[in-house]
C-alpha cells in the first residue's frame, strides 16, 4: 500500500466514524418531553404523563420536560409525591446555558452549576436560584402558571 492510499483510507475511516457517532448521539435522548397545552397563561399537563412503560412493565417518571413557544428553554416538572410538583425553567442563572437533568439535580454543562429539583443553587458559579412557576393540580391535570 502506498502512502497516499494509506492517508486516504485513514481520512475516510475517520470521517465515517465521526459521522456514525453523531448519528447515534442524535438518536438517543433519554429525556421525555410531555405533551401539554397552553390555556390562559397556564400550561395544562396530564398527570398520566408521569407514567411510562418499560418493555411492558409499568413505571413512574420522576420528572418530565415541556417545550412551549412562550419560553426559549424547556420547563422541568418534578413529581415529589401526589399533588406536590415543582416547575423550573431550565436556564442557568449564571450565563444562561440550558440545564441538563441528572437524577434529582439540574446541571449546567457550560460551567458546572448545580440546582436541586426545587431550583435551589447547590454548586456555583451560579449564585441565584432558578426561575420557578406556581403549580396547582386537580384529579387529572397539573397547571403551571406563568
Amino acid at each position: 500500500m502506498k502512502r497516499k492510499e494509506f492517508i486516504e483510507i485513514c481520512c475516510f475511516v475517520s470521517i465515517g466514524c465521526t459521522t456514525i457517532g453523531f448519528i447515534f448521539q442524535s438518536c438517543s435522548n433519554p429525556n421525555f418531553f410531555a405533551k401539554a397545552n397552553v390555556v390562559n397563561n397556564k400550561i395544562v399537563l396530564k398527570k398520566s404523563e408521569f407514567k411510562q412503560t418499560d418493555f411492558g412493565n409499568p413505571n413512574k417518571r420522576n420528572f418530565i420536560l415541556i417545550k412551549i413557544e412562550a419560553f426559549e428553554y424547556p420547563i422541568y416538572v418534578y413529581k415529589f409525591e401526589e399533588g406536590d410538583f415543582s416547575a423550573l425553567l431550565m436556564k442557568c442563572t449564571h450565563l444562561g446555558c440550558e440545564l441538563q437533568p441528572y437524577g434529582d439535580y439540574l446541571v449546567c454543562p457550560c460551567h458546572g452549576s448545580e440546582f436541586t429539583n426545587r431550583g435551589k443553587v447547590q454548586h456555583s458559579p451560579a449564585d441565584e436560584n432558578l426561575q420557578t412557576f406556581e403549580v396547582t393540580t386537580d384529579d387529572e391535570n397539573i397547571y403551571i402558571h406563568f
